[in-house]
């Protein structure tokens, strides 16, 4: 049976803070990548090409240093941190889409033998080419439910023109292995405690079949080009709320309040 899967779903984006009130809502669909199938995914799927051009495609060089393979980077990326590698991991990402992909966020999910949720690497991108690695592990934890796994981290990578000064993110995720469904929620705080921003990823599991490939093409067309639109559709939104626009600095730090 193929562990390799989609989530389709609605993504919700929330903010509230003294220059903006907003909230959205759009549907979206993941893949959920068992790093060890990608092979066997590539030989089997006519829509899909590991590497290759395809309606859809995952490159392993859209991951940061993924051109040395993403299996070994990903337990790199955990050793470098002292986290143990998993026993098992998912990838839950966009997939190019006739050769085009923007992924805000990509998951590495790292499972142990039991199937428990244990690390995670939270790779964020920004519309500007920053990309930045939140490694979390057992320093990183906060709490912990049967399925529900939280984490805590200082936001290290400018992401949005409109949301300045020291923030930290918290990460939920209720995502058993290879379950039913999926859930992932990120809240920004500030450092007194006040919540601004939250973004929340729902979906349900399909099998990643050409069928289900084909399916998606037809419910979510050109899923990669509508992220970025969207983001730079409620980016003109802020602008025109006059929210204040400033742009990353070279070293993609976040600014100051």
């Amino acid at each position: 049976m193929r562990r390799s899967a989609l989530y389709a779903g609605d993504l919700v984006h929330t903010r509230r803070d003294h220059l903006a009130r907003r909230k959205f809502r759009y549907p979206v669909f993941m893949a959920s990548i068992d790093l060890d199938e990608l092979p066997a995914l590539d030989r089997e799927l006519r829509l899909f090409s590991h590497g290759g051009r395809n309606l859809y495609a995952l490159h392993d060089a859209d991951y940061e240093g993924g051109a040395a393979g993403l299996r070994g980077t990903h337990a790199a990326a955990l050793a470098a941190h002292d986290v143990s590698a998993p026993a098992t991991a998912r990838l839950v990402t966009n997939l190019r889409v006739a050769g085009y992909v923007f992924n805000p966020v990509s998951f590495f999910l790292g499972y142990d033998a039991a199937g428990a949720l244990t690390s995670v690497v939270a790779e964020v991108n920004n519309t500007y080419g920053g990309r930045f690695r939140y490694v979390l592990g057992p320093a990183q934890r906060i709490a912990s439910g049967d399925h529900r796994i939280g984490f805590r981290h200082d936001r290290e990578l400018f992401v949005s023109p409109f949301l300045h000064g020291p923030r930290s993110y918290e990460f939920w995720f209720d995502a058993p292995l290879d379950g039913d469904a999926l859930a992932i929620t990120m809240h920004v705080d500030t450092p007194a405690g006040d919540r601004v921003f939250v973004a929340h990823l729902a979906g349900t599991r399909r099998a990643l079949t050409d069928r289900a490939l084909l399916a998606a093409t037809i419910r979510y067309p050109l899923m990669t080009a509508q992220v970025i639109g969207l983001i730079h559709l409620e980016a003109l939104k802020l602008r025109l709320l006059g929210v204040p626009y400033r742009g990353p600095g070279p070293d993609h730090r976040p600014l100051a309040e």
